[in-house]
């Protein structure tokens, strides 16, 4: 790799990160009363995109934490009354993570406001910018064994 491309691709990776920052802020995001953090925040999305349920597992697996780390994160949910843990129907030793309906009531809300939050880093481009930059990212090679965001 020349030195050039080495730059570029540290620069680019640094301006990643602040756009990552930027988006969240450091911040907690409003869910009806209660405040979520951003991987509270991804559990809530990838829960609601699967209406049978997501496993400790899976949810690890999506978030590259522990299912100790996981387990903590849905415990704060439980308590907060957004999620539940289910037997999964299949495998009563398995625990499937679905929202509560209380949840489930005000996700389309929450989805509204989280990203109108986030969207405000890319105030400054035009919407073909921002086609152009999917566009680009879309080209990136992402390992197989990571999964594309939920929509």
């Amino acid at each position: 790799m020349s030195k050039s491309r080495e730059e570029n691709l540290r620069a680019l990776f640094a301006r990643l990160r602040a756009v990552m920052r930027g988006m969240h802020s450091g911040q907690g995001f409003r869910f009806a009363e209660f405040t979520v953090g951003p991987p509270q925040v991804r559990i809530l999305f990838h829960v609601a995109s699967n209406p049978d349920g997501v496993s400790v597992k899976d949810l690890a697996e999506l978030l590259s934490v522990t299912s100790g780390a996981v387990t903590q994160f849905i415990d704060a949910l439980v308590e907060k009354g957004l999620v539940r843990r289910e037997e999964d129907p299949n495998d009563r030793r398995l625990l499937r993570i679905k929202l509560t309906e209380y949840a489930g009531s005000r996700f389309n809300e929450f989805r509204r406001s989280y990203f109108a939050a986030v969207s405000r880093v890319f105030n400054s481009l035009s919407d073909e910018e921002i086609l152009q930059l999917t566009a680009l990212l879309a080209k990136v090679n992402i390992p197989s064994n990571i999964k594309e965001p939920d929509k």
